[in-house]
């Protein structure tokens, strides 16, 4: 029974097509609104903030986020807020992010750089 499922495994390995290999092509650092090319991909590595964690006021609840534009689509990479006790909560978005051609890419709130990584999608 082993062996059946082992030979399964092997022929599915095998017979499973992919899109293309990836070459490393550049490194960018995306400031304005860009599309990633047609035979790219794009790896979204980080971002560089426009500041740094803001001070959020202690006596009242209170909330900001830095976002960046993925299709004109406003997505949040950084969130703080404080409570009224004087705590405070921040959640980072994990990266990578891939992007496919055609998708646009640009800073939003907060943001001044995207570190991204280019593709080429070799047959």
């Amino acid at each position: 029974m082993k062996n059946i499922v082992f030979i399964c495994f092997l022929w599915i390995s095998f017979s499973v097509n992919s899109q293309g290999n990836l070459q490393f092509n550049q490194v960018l650092l995306v400031s304005t609104v860009q599309t990633v090319p047609v035979g790219k991909v794009w790896k979204i590595e980080s971002v560089t903030y426009s500041g740094g964690l803001p001070f959020l006021g202690a006596s009242s609840a209170s909330a900001t986020a830095d976002q960046i534009k993925i299709n004109s689509i406003n997505q949040v990479v950084r969130s703080l807020s404080s409570q009224y006790n004087g705590g405070m909560t921040v959640w980072e978005q994990t990266f990578p992010i891939w992007l496919p051609s055609g998708t646009t890419l640009e800073v939003s709130t907060g943001v001044n750089n995207i570190s991204v990584i280019e593709f080429n999608i070799v047959p």
